[in-house]
């Protein structure tokens, strides 16, 4: 009996770990760029009992030779989907959309590098200066292709940002010249080797540079290399991929087996208590 109820309460604890993650897909359902993430679960195999004693007993058997007991399941993968999603019509001149599932906004935050799809951009003031910079809703700046955060001077009147991912700054005095600004892209060809780390970002393990070299990752200037797959397009925002009735019944089915096992414990106690009862 003991081994039922340590297989259903393993079970019941990864179980758990789905049920948050599923609610956690459900409160981002309207972050954008958000990408919802799946769970997979395999089996735990913990020990292997021997029936008997050497395998000449064992003549004439089809099934593998020993016992293996398991402990339910684990939680073995946890993937991000990063299908794109749906195009949320904004009309601000701040809000950027990549269109392309593997390209991300490059983003300076203190951990180095981070990637982004929330393209909700916001001007900051930069100190000292009659400058300001293009940053997240964080406050983290946002990197162009020269591997610089995205800066012009503060009388701006007018941005404009073509599909080629060249931003267009103009000003109120219309003597001086127009700024263009190259946007820096990232291009991550392993999709499941970015890491969340809160605020809507992403990171990879180690530097750029290494992985350029190992062929994850791809800075890729819009106006020079451009097959049609990455563009980016102005007054625009990517919704989450988060599909709310098909996380609702991803919920219920997964309650529906985490309460399975909850039974199974409580019969494994009711035969326990039973077989304590017996009186010789």
């Amino acid at each position: 009996m003991n081994i039922q109820m340590n297989t259903a309460s393993n079970t019941m604890s990864e179980l758990q770990k789905k049920i948050d993650l599923i609610g956690n897909n459900i409160a981002n359902v309207n972050t954008n760029g958000y990408k919802r993430q799946e769970a997979s679960f395999s089996d735990a195999l913990v020990q292997s009992i021997e029936k008997q004693v050497g395998q000449q007993h064992e003549v004439g058997r089809n099934t593998p030779y020993g016992l293996r007991i398991g402990a339910g399941a684990i939680l073995s993968q946890t993937a991000v989907r990063n299908e794109q999603g749906s195009v949320r019509q904004t009309d601000r001149p701040l809000d950027f959309m990549i269109q392309g599932e593997n390209a991300y906004f490059r983003v300076s935050s203190e951990d180095g590098v981070s990637y982004t799809k929330d393209g909700s951009f916001q001007v900051q003031p930069v100190l000292n200066s009659n400058q300001v910079s293009l940053v997240t809703a964080n406050g983290d700046a946002i990197l162009g292709a020269n591997n610089q955060p995205v800066v012009f001077d503060a009388d701006y009147e007018t941005l404009q940002m073509n599909e080629n991912g060249v931003l267009e700054v103009s000003y109120k005095d219309s003597a001086k010249q127009p700024t263009e600004i190259q946007m820096g892209i990232a291009q991550v060809n392993r999709t499941n080797s970015l890491e969340k780390i809160g605020g809507n970002l992403y990171r990879l393990a180690g530097t750029e540079a290494e992985q350029i070299a190992n062929g994850n990752l791809q800075l890729i200037n819009l106006s020079q290399q451009n097959d049609g797959s990455v563009s980016i397009k102005q007054g625009a925002l990517e919704a989450s991929n988060v599909e709310l009735s098909d996380e609702m019944t991803e919920l219920i089915a997964t309650q529906r087996l985490f309460q399975s096992q909850g039974r199974a414990i409580s019969y494994a106690d009711d035969m326990m208590g039973l077989v304590n009862s017996i009186k010789g």
